[in-house]
């Protein structure tokens, strides 16, 4: 139906869905907030991320990140992958923004590679030729009409600056900062969307059960929240940074991106619901709660602190703020942003005693059989968890403005007639419509996940979820459009829910 073969077709059906566009948009005019269409005002985008989708791993002056020595090194992903060339996006950017450009994209989600920038970590050599690959893409953008939303750091720290301890090392919030203000000063003319931080929980906690296995003496339950402490300061201070130094000049708007899947009570027991609370407030007040109000939530610090006694340790192994930090990172936020992706049914586990940020969680989770499943298994399809963590953020944190910037769908053939990949994205954009007009939820952006097909970190390149595949198997990595982006494409230009 979408296919450019079909280009007649398409165009009869565009033209009737700008009919009915026009008519929602009268009536939304009117002060009535219609779930069928979205407003002219809202984002559409897509995203991807620098390790994931570049390539050109040591070209032009770029060193290796942390993900480039462990890949490398460890093989720690399916079938030996790495990002070595990935979806050759630093060759291949031109064709990333025509696919772009095709599907009627407004706006894109990307990163900067810290290495390829700093390939030192450090500020006092900036490599220029990483610095061009970034001025061009945005460049090619500017052309085509498209915003950017940058994200300064998706993972992808330089492994000089791991060799220095990385993110558990307190120094490593003044490294952020320096990048983060090349960044803010290279880029900051054309980019009025900033990221800092991209969610800090997957790398401080989530990567654990990678590392373990080849750092067995790695001190769990410690490092999590060391790693999760610097990233707050880090991010707050780059925030400070950006509002003293360049908001008047740039009139940009600054976050991080924090990621919730939606946490139900396995069943409506008090028990349940609470330990489904509990699991929203590990996972996204963790780093939430201290930019919204200053500080960890009440039940982190005190199931930490009692945890860390019982486990012998002088003092809790969650770090504290000083009053300083604490006037520092709160209120460090212009809005906020989420990536969700999947519900879990939540109930209370069994307490263990042995240190560890899951252990201090102490939830297990389930998820329903009868929940189409994905390309990964514990991505399960459910777009009513989507309205659910939206009301949640909102209720929890004042009603702020929510982007979401990922969500997505995936399979393992990349195949171009994706109607399961359709069917996810229209029922999450109901549920997201529903959650703006009859919840109230402030609701500004949607960026799907990912623009193309590209590496899925440990599953290496079996996971699709791209609205343009990749074919992997050819030198070129040639680019082709699925029909869930000519969907795309319509709704962009009709802003209208189908169904």
């Amino acid at each position: 139906m979408y296919r450019e073969t079909n280009f007649c077709i398409e165009r009869i059906i565009f033209c009737v869905l700008m009919l009915i566009s026009y008519y929602f948009n009268r009536l939304e005019a009117a002060d009535t907030c219609n779930t069928s269409i979205f407003p002219s005002t809202f984002k559409f985008g897509a995203g991807t991320s620098a390790f994931q989708i570049e390539g050109g791993w040591n070209e032009d002056g770029k060193s290796r990140s942390s993900w480039d020595w462990l890949s490398n090194t460890y093989s720690i992903y399916l079938n030996n992958a790495t990002g070595n060339v990935a979806s050759d996006s630093y060759h291949q950017y031109k064709q990333d923004v025509a696919s772009m450009v095709a599907m009627g994209l407004q706006n894109y989600k990307f990163s900067l590679s810290w290495s390829r920038i700093l390939p030192k970590g450090l500020n006092y050599s900036i490599n220029q030729a990483g610095v061009k690959y970034y001025h061009n893409l945005l460049d090619e953008l500017e052309a085509a009409g498209i915003e950017p939303l940058v994200t300064i750091y998706h993972w992808d720290t330089p492994y000089a600056l791991d060799l220095l301890g990385g993110w558990t090392n307190p120094k490593m919030v003044d490294y952020f900062v320096a990048y983060a203000d090349i960044a803010f000063s290279l880029f900051g003319d054309r980019v009025k969307l900033w990221a800092t931080i991209n969610e800090p929980k997957s790398f401080c906690e989530g990567i654990l059960s990678v590392l373990v296995n080849i750092f067995p003496e790695l001190p769990i339950g410690t490092y999590e929240y060391l790693c999760g402490h610097y990233a707050i300061l880090a991010h707050a201070k780059a925030y400070r940074l950006y509002k003293k130094k360049y908001q008047a000049t740039q009139q940009g708007r600054v976050s991080l991106i924090l990621n919730l899947s939606c946490n139900m009570g396995l069943t409506n027991s008090t028990a349940d619901q609470e330990a489904a609370e509990r699991k929203n407030l590990f996972e996204f007040g963790w780093f939430a709660h201290p930019i919204v109000y200053g500080d960890y939530p009440d039940i982190m610090q005190v199931v930490i602190a009692n945890n860390s006694a019982s486990q012998g340790f002088l003092i809790s192994r969650l770090p504290k703020f000083t009053s300083s930090e604490k006037l520092l990172i709160k209120g460090a936020y212009d809005f906020i942003m989420v990536n969700t992706y999947t519900s879990y049914m939540v109930t209370m586990a069994n307490y263990s005693n042995s240190p560890s940020y899951q252990n201090d969680l102490q939830t297990s989770t389930s998820q329903s059989s009868e929940w189409l499943s994905s390309g990964l298994s514990t991505l399960k399809v459910h777009p009513e968890g989507t309205r659910k963590v939206l009301k949640w953020i909102s209720d929890t944190y004042s009603s702020p403005e929510i982007i979401i910037t990922e969500n997505g769908f995936s399979d393992n053939t990349a195949i171009l007639n994706d109607t399961d990949r359709i069917r996810f994205i229209n029922a999450t954009l109901t549920n997201i419509r529903l959650s703006m007009c009859s919840d109230s939820v402030n609701v500004t952006g949607y960026f799907y996940w990912s623009l193309i097909d590209s590496m899925e970190w440990n599953n290496g390149y079996t996971v699709k979820f791209g609205l343009v595949q990749v074919d992997f198997d050819s030198e070129n990595r040639t680019r082709t459009l699925k029909d869930s982006a000519y969907y795309y494409k319509n709704l962009i230009q009709t802003r209208l829910i189908i169904g």
